[in-house]
């Protein structure tokens, strides 16, 4: 396959990422039986997998745009390396924690207030981090999109709306949602272009 079809078929499974984790944290359970596994699936969704996707996707935006905004299209590329890296740091601070707490029951970890504390604001901050490198990076490629025109104008709404969203995160923790939903959105869409694209194709 071309990378053309690879950043879509990475835009679509990232659209999967934005989703599926999250409603795993919210409903999962450590005590039942499959708890453990299911919350590792999650760690590694939202971790490495989410990565792997964001920085193929936009790699291959920054092909379909090429010469017409070089550096700004660098830039986003650059940003949203530095995002995946915070969403696999996240989510190996989650599972290395969670897989202490599980080995030493004998510490009783999830009832002492600082360690849950600490633990909780490392994590959120390392997410929030990682969004707003995330928000640079589609700031960036809504601006290349719309002056280039080689993404659809729609698009580039998309890119720039969810990109402030997302890059106030780590002020408004409940802006995560809309960030997410926006991500969603962005990500099936940018996906069917580059899944449709021809060889050679800039359009």
């Amino acid at each position: 396959m071309t990378i053309q079809k690879w950043g879509g078929l990475a835009s679509f499974l990232l659209a999967v990422t934005f989703v599926v984790p999250s409603l795993i944290y919210l409903t999962g359970s450590l005590r039942t039986t499959i708890g453990p596994f299911a919350y590792a699936v999650a760690d590694f969704l939202y971790g490495p997998v989410w990565a792997v996707c964001l920085v193929t996707a936009i790699y291959a935006l920054r092909e379909r745009i090429g010469e017409r905004a070089p550096r700004r299209m660098s830039l986003a590329l650059l940003f949203a390396a530095f995002s995946a890296a915070m969403f696999v740091m996240a989510a190996f601070f989650r599972s290395t924690n969670r897989h202490y707490h599980l080995i030493h029951p004998e510490l009783n970890l999830e009832m002492s207030t600082t360690v849950l504390v600490v633990w909780t604001t490392l994590v959120a901050g390392v997410i929030a981090t990682g969004w707003h490198f995330l928000g640079w990076s589609l700031v960036l490629l809504g601006s290349a999109g719309w002056t280039t025109g080689l993404l659809p104008r729609g698009l580039s709404v998309l890119y720039l709306v969810g990109g402030a969203s997302s890059l106030f995160v780590y002020l408004f923790p409940d802006m995560e949602a809309n960030a997410i939903l926006l991500g969603v959105v962005v990500s099936i869409w940018q996906g069917i272009p580059l899944w449709k694209a021809e060889p050679g194709e800039k359009r």
